[in-house]
């Protein structure tokens, strides 16, 4: 009952968001109107086109990690398991819905080990979040953070401060005793054995330098993928936002929408899309109807996962198939 009233609660928060942003937008309906109107398809393709090759690249990423500890996986079989595992993150509460997919298909179907198959989707998703931080950095010596005000860009700080303490906290749990306290509850009594191997296959990552070097290019590539993409939908809306600018709005939209209250970051992702192209000083009506693109290329894609899903089951039932 409770998980029920917690998801209830999160498409209502989204849904609220996502008035918010047309609510504050209504005085821009005109131009949004004129902007769908005006909107070159041309670019708007490119830019869809970009956004689904970053999602598919996932494949590759995670298909280094998994290779580090001896699993070589058909890349075609990961990238489908990449597409439904972006399909369950755009309608579960919070955007690692698809990780634990990912974690069970591989298990499930490719017969790699508990351990090995959740070391991977957490070091995939813990490498693709190194990257938004280094574009993050690069943000800051590029001078971006000068449309934030210092209490904006304080909060920022505070958010990448604790996403780095997270990361800590898995990596190295000795530092925060969590392995005394995992100790002195009954509750993990039972799951202590399997916490242990999965750290411990998440640990041998620190001794396989060179597959996380492979891994985190690919992240890199991802990365421009996506800027390339919002730069596309800027150029389909003629509002011509500077290629660089979006090194910062990338991690930063990402760290805003990791906020787990909202069913796959929506509503909040788009909020804060909003907010930083209009610090840009563009048009809040263009922003929010770039923010609506957005999202409307990820449920796209989001529902190309789905069918996706729905084939596999269908078609996919042989082991020899898939």
């Amino acid at each position: 009952m409770k998980k029920r009233l917690g998801i209830a609660l999160r498409i209502i928060i989204s849904l609220a968001l996502l008035a918010f942003l047309i609510y504050r937008s209504k005085n821009s309906f005109g131009a949004i109107a004129d902007g769908i109107r005006d909107l070159n398809i041309y670019y708007l393709i490119i830019a869809f086109l970009f956004y689904f090759l970053a999602i598919s690249f996932i494949a590759f990423r995670w298909g280094i990690l998994l290779s580090a500890h001896g699993h070589h996986i058909y890349k075609p079989f990961l990238w489908q398991s990449a597409l439904i595992g972006f399909f369950y993150n755009n309608i579960l509460p919070t955007s690692v819905g698809g990780d634990f997919y990912r974690a069970y298909d591989i298990k499930q179907n490719k017969d790699v080990p508990a351990k090995d198959a959740i070391a991977s989707v957490v070091a995939e998703r813990a490498i693709g979040t190194l990257t938004s931080l280094f574009l993050l950095i690069i943000s800051y010596f590029l001078g971006l953070f000068k449309y934030l005000s210092k209490n904006e860009a304080l909060g920022l700080m505070i958010a990448v401060l604790a996403m780095a303490l997270i990361f800590v906290a898995i990596f190295f749990p000795r530092f925060f005793r969590l392995n005394i306290l995992i100790n002195k509850f009954r509750i993990f009594a039972k799951i202590k054995p399997g916490l242990k191997d999965f750290h411990g296959s998440l640990m041998s990552y620190r001794h396989k330098i060179k597959y996380l070097i492979i891994s985190f290019l690919y992240s890199l590539i991802i990365q421009v993928f996506f800027i390339i993409s919002f730069s596309s939908i800027s150029l389909a809306l003629g509002i011509g936002i500077e290629f660089y600018l979006f090194i910062f709005v990338l991690p930063f939209i990402a760290l805003a929408s990791s906020v787990p209250i909202t069913i796959g970051g929506i509503g909040i992702r788009e909020n804060a899309l909003v907010f930083i192209i209009v610090s840009f000083g563009i048009a809040r009506g263009q922003a929010a109807l770039f923010s609506l693109i957005v999202l409307a290329i990820i449920l796209i894609i989001g529902m190309i996962g789905g069918i996706t899903y729905l084939i596999k089951n269908i078609f996919y039932r042989s082991r020899s198939i898939i």
